[in-house]
C-alpha cells in the first residue's frame, strides 16, 4: 500500500519526546546531537529499502502467519556536516486523531507489535552518507489474526543549550497483518445534552458526545452519522460526524456534533451509527455490522411552561375581574332598582297622604 504523501515525507518525523521534561519546539527532523556543538544541527531522513539502498517504498507493511518472520532494511541518511550516531529504536504503533501515524515515546514500555522487531541499538552514520540497517520482525506462535502497527526510528539526543535533555526520532511504519480471519468491528457509546433559551420563542441546542472503539482485529476508516428526532419522529434530522481516516484495533475516538434550532419537545432520541469500511480498495467489509448507540436527552419547555402559567394566571385574573365587575354592576344596578321602588313607594304614599277625604 502506497502512501500518496510519500513524496513529500522526505523528512517524515515519527515522533518527538522529551525523556526529562516537555521539549522546547524544534524543527520536525532536526536535532543538535549530544556529542555535537548546541549550534550544531543534525538532519536525517529514514526510509524503508533493501541491501542496496531505498526502495520507494513509505513504510514496510506484509502478511504472515504466526511463528513466521522476515528481514527488512531501514535506510538512515545524514544530511548533516558532521559523523553522527544514531539511536535505533523500535516500539509500539498507534494512529493519532487526525490519522497520522505515531509511535509511543521512549520513557513507555512497548507491548505488542514493537516487540516483535530485533534491530541494533545505534548505527554511525558518516556526513552526507547513508547506512541500510536490517531488523528482523518475527511473529509470535501465538499472535492473533489481524492488524498489529509498530514502527522504527533512528533519533538523536540534544539539551538545546539547557538542561532538558530531548529525543528527536525520525523513522517509519511497520504494520503485519497475521494471517486468519479479519473482524471489523465497531463499538459506540453516546451521550446528548439540551441546551434551552430564556426566550420562549427561540429554539436551543442539543449537543451529542459519542466515543467509537474498534473492537475488532483491522484497521478501518468510517463516517459517523448521528440521528436525531423527537416524539412520534418530530423534528428528524441526521448529520455525519467527523470522518475517522484510519483506526487501529483497541483505539478509540471522540466525536461531538450540535443540533441548532432544536425546539423544546419534552424528548429527543438520539442515535450514533458508524459502518466499518476498509482503509484499501483490497478489502471489503459488506459483511460487517455496523456500530450504534442511542440514548435520550430531556428537553423540557420550561420558559415555555412559564409563558403558559403566566398567560393561565393572567386569564384566570381576567376572568375574575370581569365576574367581579359584573356582580358589582349586577348589586349596582339591584340597588338603583331597590332604591327606584323604595322612592316610588314613598312618593305613592306622600300621594296618597295629600288626597283630601269626605265624611257622608
Amino acid at each position: 500500500m502506497k502512501n500518496p504523501l510519500a513524496p513529500l515525507a522526505v523528512l517524515a518525523l515519527v515522533a518527538v519526546s522529551a525523556l526529562v521534561a516537555a521539549p522546547a519546539s524544534a524543527a520536525p527532523a532536526s536535532a543538535a546531537p549530544a556529542s555535537a556543538a548546541a549550534d550544531d544541527v543534525v538532519t536525517w531522513s529514514v526510509r524503508p529499502g533493501d541491501e542496496n539502498g531505498e526502495d520507494g517504498r513509505a513504510w514496510v507493511e506484509w502478511a504472515a502467519d504466526p511463528g513466521r518472520s522476515r528481514t527488512e532494511h531501514m535506510v538512515v541518511v545524514n544530511h548533516g556536516d558532521d559523523t553522527v550516531e544514531f539511536r535505533l529504536s523500535a516500539a509500539d504503533g498507534y494512529f493519532t486523531d487526525t490519522g497520522r501515524f505515531n509511535m509511543l515515546p521512549a520513557d513507555q514500555e512497548s507491548v505488542a507489535a514493537g516487540t516483535w522487531i530485533e534491530l541494533p541499538q545505534s548505527v554511525t552514520v558518516p556526513a552526507g552518507a547513508a547506512e541500510v540497517v536490517p531488523f528482523t520482525v518475527a511473529v509470535p506462535d501465538d499472535a492473533e489474526p489481524g492488524d498489529h502497527a509498530a514502527g522504527v526510528a533512528a533519533s538523536v539526543h540534544s539539551t538545546g543549550g539547557g538542561k532538558v535533555a530531548v529525543e528527536s526520532r525520525v523513522g517509519f511504519r511497520v504494520m503485519t497483518r497475521v494471517l486468519g480471519e479479519l473482524a471489523p468491528a465497531l463499538g459506540l457509546t453516546a451521550a446528548a445534552s439540551y441546551s434551552g433559551e430564556a426566550n420562549p420563542f427561540e429554539a436551543g441546542t442539543v449537543d451529542v458526545e459519542y466515543e467509537l472503539e474498534n473492537t475488532g482485529n483491522t484497521r478501518l476508516n468510517t463516517l459517523p452519522e448521528v440521528s436525531l428526532s423527537g416524539p412520534f419522529g418530530l423534528g428528524e434530522l441526521t448529520v455525519r460526524g467527523e470522518e475517522i481516516v484510519e483506526i487501529a484495533p483497541g483505539e478509540t475516538r471522540r466525536g461531538t456534533v450540535r443540533f441548532p434550532d432544536a425546539w423544546p419537545l419534552v424528548a429527543y432520541d438520539v442515535s450514533v451509527v458508524a459502518q466499518p469500511l476498509p482503509i484499501s480498495d483490497e478489502l471489503s467489509f459488506d459483511d460487517a455490522e455496523r456500530g450504534s448507540a442511542q440514548t435520550t436527552v430531556l428537553a423540557m419547555p420550561w420558559s415555555q411552561i412559564v409563558v403558559l402559567i403566566l398567560a393561565g394566571l393572567l386569564t384566570a385574573w381576567a376572568v375574575w375581574r370581569r365576574r367581579r365587575e359584573k356582580r358589582r354592576t349586577e348589586e349596582l344596578v339591584a340597588q338603583a332598582r331597590a332604591e327606584a321602588l323604595a322612592e316610588a313607594r314613598a312618593s305613592a304614599v306622600t300621594a296618597a297622604a295629600a288626597v283630601p277625604h269626605h265624611h257622608s
